[in-house]
């Protein structure tokens, strides 16, 4: 028996609709965005970041630890000792090196109008600080080796020219680098600078 054509037409329909639901259906469960268990709901994405989160931060403690240790323990310690005046030597070109960077910053920051006046005079706050910074750590080389002589080569900013640039949205991305880079490093100077002490007098080791 022949079925009429808007029967034939309705078969076809419903069978598309069949075929496209299981085909979804199908797509859904092959990416389980939540997986059900016991007290909520388990997502495989959320944990795998949340475990490298915490691989990251156990990867950050053991280098700082590592870092310190070999500095204080017997076994690496004596032969750190006498490069003490070259490791005095690196640290004045680290920190001069912000010396014009952050010389033209205040110096840009002066300049431009309605600047909040807690960001200008913490930039004059940073920039003197860093300069008697310099000179506590050429005291310092003085005394650990009275006749060494050091030939000052600070490297310079790659950013520098951003910042001096008369466009204010590459000077201002020149300043969150700056500002972004400069803690980073001030973190690694003050790590230095208490090794050094523990190596040059003993104290708070």
């Amino acid at each position: 028996m022949e079925l009429p054509l808007s029967q034939h037409s309705f078969s076809g329909k419903l069978l598309l609709l069949v075929v496209s639901s299981l085909l979804l259906w199908e797509k859904a469960a092959s990416i389980p965005a939540c997986l059900a268990e016991e007290g909520g709901c388990w997502n495989p994405l959320v944990e795998t970041f949340n475990s490298a989160i915490h691989k990251a931060e156990t990867l950050y403690d053991l280098a700082n630890q590592i870092h310190v240790e070999l500095y204080q323990n017997k076994f690496s310690s004596e032969q750190f000792s006498s490069l003490i005046k070259e490791y005095v030597k690196t640290l004045i070109n680290f920190v001069g090196a912000w010396i014009s960077p952050l010389y033209h910053l205040v110096l840009e920051l002066s300049a431009m109008q309605d600047v909040p006046e807690s960001i200008l005079s913490k930039a004059k706050e940073i920039e003197e600080n860093n300069r008697q910074l310099l000179d506590d750590l050429k005291w310092i080389l003085i005394k650990v080796s009275p006749t060494e002589e050091m030939k000052e080569e600070f490297p310079s900013w790659e950013h520098l020219s951003f910042l001096k640039s008369s466009g204010e949205k590459s000077k201002f991305l020149a300043m969150f680098n700056l500002s972004n880079c400069l803690g980073y490093d001030a973190k690694y100077t003050l790590l230095n600078l208490r090794i050094l002490k523990c190596l040059t007098t003993g104290k708070d080791c």
